[in-house]
């Protein structure tokens, strides 16, 4: 293995310490005529309360000015576009950059800023918004969805990644500790629910996803014992043993260097040994109701029952119900 660059180091400290993640999501796309924009438009500024910068500077502030830009936009995307532009095209493509509560939203603002300019420069227009009413600073930008090339704005994955990892490089120029892993790197698979499921269970509604969750977990549950995993399911556990042994890979070379390296080392080694099984809401709920069916379960028979006030984990290792941990996954060890 070649010896890793200074940057490389300073990334795997972060990745190490925990450091806040930077976000950078797709939340959605104006479609149609005037009024789905019109409709973001107002929601981003508060119905034209906040005021709105452009790719230029300028500020915008009321609905007057918002309600040009909107017609300019709309012109624009008309003019430009390559091809058919159809009653559904896409007028404006809507991201939110924030961190998690607590962090300065001035380098925030100032980051996502810096970001737009970056990735957008001289190819698509657009307009930033700061909100701070939400526990957690973050920025609504909104770009317009066709390009000044013709083409439509369509990002994939691989571009939200790589803008994600932009964002936390300009919120460290701005003094802010940031990065941005993927999930499955930090022993994550599961998404956050979307913001109209989560605004649902505020309500004290279900969604519907998640009932179909539970009524599968449910079933899945009340099973003599849990089914085998499926394919996809083991091919993620593969990626996330992958990711682990690449990093105790760097944790083994590490040790060979000097003081620093070594305590590096060290950490990347207690970093892997915290992270998580990677599962699904679905394979967690169906872990959880098979060790409550354990708690309400009698004793096995040719068990001795677990003395009175014994620990919790023991009482559910000892019941048959309990599946044991499927050995092809790697299970992570406690701090030491």
């Amino acid at each position: 293995m070649a010896p890793l660059s200074a940057s490389a180091k300073a990334r795997l400290e972060r990745i190490a310490a925990g450091v806040p993640e930077a976000m950078v999501k797709l939340t959605g796309r104006s479609r149609g005529g005037a009024a789905a924009l019109r409709a973001h438009l107002a929601y981003i500024t508060r119905q034209g309360r906040l005021p709105a910068e452009t790719q230029d500077g300028e500020r915008l502030a009321g609905q007057d000015r918002l309600e040009a830009l909107l017609e300019d936009w709309l012109l624009a995307n008309a003019a430009q576009a390559r091809g058919a532009d159809g009653p559904a095209a896409t007028q404006s493509v809507a991201f939110i950059l924030s961190m998690p509560p607590g962090t300065p939203p001035e380098p925030v603002e100032a980051a996502a800023r810096a970001w737009a300019r970056a990735v957008f420069a001289g190819r698509h227009d657009w307009l930033m918004v700061r909100h701070d009413d939400t526990g957690h600073p973050h920025v609504h930008l909104t770009v317009r969805a066709v390009g000044r090339d013709g083409r439509r704005l369509g990002p994939g994955p691989g571009d939200l990644q790589q803008w994600r990892e932009r964002f936390a490089a300009e919120l460290r120029r701005y003094g802010i500790a940031a990065e941005a892993t993927p999930r499955l790197a930090r022993g994550q698979i599961r998404k956050p629910s979307p913001l109209p499921a989560r605004k649902a269970e505020q309500r004290g509604i279900t969604p519907h996803a998640a009932e179909a969750i539970r009524q599968a977990a449910e079933a899945e549950a009340a099973g003599p014992e849990a089914p085998e995993p499926p394919a996809w399911s083991r091919a993620l556990q593969e990626r996330h043993q992958a990711i682990r042994q690449a990093y105790l890979s760097h944790a083994e070379a590490l040790e060979r260097g000097d003081a620093a390296d070594r305590r590096l080392a060290c950490d990347l080694r207690r970093f892997v040994a915290d992270l998580p099984i990677p599962l699904t809401r679905h394979q967690v709920l169906a872990v959880e109701l098979r060790m409550v069916r354990a708690r309400l379960s009698p004793p096995h028979p040719a068990m001795p029952a677990p003395p009175p006030g014994g620990p919790a984990d023991v009482r559910l290792r000892d019941s048959p119900a309990v599946p044991l941990p499927d050995p092809r996954l790697p299970r992570p060890r406690g701090r030491g």
